[in-house]
């Protein structure tokens, strides 16, 4: 169980600096039908080698597909979108305005 959890990291850990594989990891693109989740059959289009037991695992609700929740919990923190992003947190302490 904790080969294929492995196996799905560095298969999605790839895919934040594979070029095209990323772009086949964008929720959107994998969802074919356009219901707004993505069945098995659908990562596998991705992800070929993906397993029935490897998806049950993604699938936190049991529903059989990924909701598009299930999917962000997958990606890494590198892939949120920058206007997301919060500024980097420094020990330096704040320095007040200088008077004029």
């Amino acid at each position: 169980m904790n080969k294929t959890v492995l196996s799905l990291a560095t298969l999605i850990g790839l895919s934040a600096t594979g070029g095209a594989f990323a772009q086949a990891l964008d929720f959107n693109s994998l969802d074919a039908n356009a219901d707004g989740v993505i069945s098995m059959e659908e990562l596998q289009v991705a992800i070929p080698d993906l397993t029935a037991e490897s998806f049950a695992m993604l699938d936190t609700d049991t529903d059989g597909s990924l909701s598009a929740e299930e999917f962000a919990a997958l990606m890494p923190a590198t892939e949120a979108p920058a206007n997301t992003m919060e500024a980097p947190m420094t020990d330096a302490p704040m320095e007040a305005p200088a008077a004029q």
